[in-house]
């Protein structure tokens, strides 16, 4: 019979005879625990509830006794509420047992209880009333009436009260009679548990001990030292044992001796570089395996050494070929940084002549603005002047027919004086004088009206070349801020190529200085292939040579030009340097050099 069935039996019956003392365990606590549940969640509420309604009751006649005795009506009205409030608790009371009470003792007894309590209520009602009429009276019904129907009432919540403690008694014994039959079953399942183990534990060891062959600790040790590698162990059995696990490990140390002798001396040889030693003997089993899987590491070991001596062969050449493809692309950034630092000043004088530009157009653009707002100005007096002649003209002509009047008028009086005779001779000369005044006056005035028609005519051919003339000023204006907005534009722009020149040069800084990192980086792979040759030398393969260390030359740094020195950085937008990254972004990733 197997260890693990006489195992699984031994300890399967053990294990049956606890899980029927478990599962009567658990079913008889779980009993209690019921009892428990019972006791506490239903039957002791009752009771509870039940001594509560007498204590009320109590409680109720007190404060009516004060109530009577009392001469405040304010305390007497505080009494009778605090009354009410106890007759409303012991109602919700009722209520409660009512829906709690099943049996139908305890039913009958809460409808003798609820039987008294509603006679008492009556009473309630006739005991205030007298107590507000007849105090005398009320005392009297209080001590003949009410006092026996309310001790009445309490002596049926006390019968309520003792039939729930009976109750609960009767409960708790019950769960006590449980308690001790379960005690006494564990207690004889316990003990017959122990004695099947100690005999099944007996049987179990004399068995498991044939088995081994010796002690558990003794075949513990054995193959302990076997498992770290030793196999010098002398293995004891027990005369006539040719089945024990003890005799078979015996067998197993004496034939995995050669096999583990011919592994050192291979693993030996590899270790001191001899890759040409392998296992020849004829082996079974597992040891028929381990032979071909040294044999093969032995053979995949020396094809990779082969590999790796010829991959540094040729990474040696490979760094040479990069080292002067470094040096190639140094120079030649460092050519193309001169020639950016050319451009870029090129573009700084540019933008200085833009900006001269830029100023001088905006200079011209306020004159003609001011000379155009001037010749409208002057226009507009020209106009008030061709206005003002205009009156004067009219003017002078009225004076012209004043003076052609006052003539008639000086002529008529000459004529009077003539008449008169005598008499009329100094009104004569005054005539002749005013006559002579008139046409003087009508002289003049033609000659202002003359002089007046052509101001007004000289006045209207200004206005008229005025009007002419500021529309061509606002022209010349207009033309002159689009030459601003275009020099300003052009600014703009050649400050982005400036920036975009900035960046280029920072750029080509970067390759330069990467060009020298992976010249630097070349030279260090020369040399780490040089070293790898050199570990390889170590090894001696199956055709009698030992790889030969090629001396890979040291790439010098003299041919290598320095980086040109960085020109200032100038200040570039965010949208700038944006354009300038996406454009920059399509060109070879050199942060892969790195990754030599």
């Amino acid at each position: 019979m197997k260890v693990a069935t006489r195992l699984a039996l031994g300890f399967g019956l053990v294990i049956a005879l606890l899980l029927i003392m478990a599962v009567l365990n658990v079913s008889r606590l779980s009993a209690i625990n019921d009892s428990s549940t019972e006791i506490m969640e239903n039957r002791y509420p009752k009771v509870e509830m039940a001594t509560q309604v007498a204590k009320n009751a109590l409680k109720n006649g007190n404060l009516l006794r004060s109530f009577l005795l009392s001469t405040d009506e304010a305390e007497q009205n505080t009494l009778r509420q605090h009354v009410e409030t106890t007759r409303s608790e012991n109602g919700e009371l009722l209520k409660k047992l009512e829906a709690v009470l099943t049996t139908p003792d305890a039913k009958l007894l809460l409808k003798e209880l609820t039987d008294r309590r509603a006679a008492l209520s009556t009473k309630y009602n006739r005991l205030y009333d007298l107590a507000r009429t007849e105090r005398a009276q009320a005392v009297q019904f209080m001590a003949s009436d009410f006092a026996p129907a309310n001790e009445a009432y309490v002596e049926a919540a006390d019968t309520l009260v003792a039939y729930q403690v009976k109750q609960m008694n009767q409960a708790n014994d019950d769960a006590d009679a449980l308690y001790t039959q379960t005690r006494a079953l564990v207690i004889g399942l316990s003990i017959a548990a122990i004695v099947v183990a100690v005999g099944v534990g007996f049987l179990i060891a004399r068995g498991l001990l044939r088995l081994l062959g010796g002690e558990p600790a003794y075949a513990a040790e054995v193959l302990r030292q076997v498992a770290v590698g030793d196999f010098t162990v002398q293995v004891a059995v027990r005369p006539g044992d040719n089945h024990s696990m003890l005799y078979t490990v015996k067998e197993m140390v004496g034939s995995a001796g050669d096999s583990i002798n011919d592994v050192v001396r291979v693993m030996s040889a590899v270790a001191e570089g001899d890759l040409t030693q392998t296992i020849t003997k004829t082996y079974q089993g597992s040891f028929a395996e381990m032979k071909e899987y040294v044999n093969n590491t032995v053979l995949k070991l020396s094809q990779v050494v082969s590999e790796v001596n010829s991959s540094a062969e040729s990474l040696a050449g490979a760094s040479e070929e990069v080292s002067a493809t470094a040096q190639s692309l140094s120079q030649a950034s460092s050519e193309q940084a001169a020639g950016v630092e050319e451009t870029s000043a090129s573009i700084e004088q540019m933008t200085a002549s833009i900006a001269q530009n830029t100023e001088n157009a905006k200079v011209t653009d306020g004159m003609a603005t001011k000379a155009a707002a001037e010749a409208s100005e002057g226009g507009d007096a020209v106009k008030a002047t061709v206005v003002a002649m205009k009156q004067i003209a009219q003017k002078i002509g009225i004076i012209d027919d004043i003076a052609y009047q006052t003539n008639l008028l000086a002529l008529n009086a000459a004529i009077e004086a003539a008449r008169a005779g005598e008499h009329g001779k100094g009104f004569a000369v005054v005539a002749a004088e005013v006559r002579k005044l008139a046409e003087r006056s009508q002289v003049a005035a033609q000659e202002i009206g003359d002089v007046a028609g052509s101001s007004v005519e000289l006045a209207e051919r200004a206005g008229k070349l005025l009007d002419e003339m500021v529309p061509n000023i606002r022209k010349t204006s207009d033309l002159v801020q689009e030459i601003t907005a275009a020099s300003e534009e052009q600014s703009s722009g050649v400050s982005q190529i400036n920036a975009a020149v900035s960046q280029l040069s920072q750029t080509t800084q970067q390759n330069a200085s990467s060009s020298e990192q992976l010249a630097a980086t070349a030279e260090e792979m020369s040399g780490q292939a040089e070293q790898l040759q050199e570990s390889m030398a170590f090894f001696k393969l199956a055709h009698g040579h030992a790889p030969v260390a090629r001396h890979v030359p040291a790439v010098g740094t003299a041919a290598r030009k320095p980086p040109r020195g960085r020109p200032p950085a100038r200040k570039a937008s965010t949208a700038q340097a944006a354009d300038l990254a996406l454009a920059t972004a399509d060109g070879p990733d050199e942060t892969h050099f790195a990754k030599f």
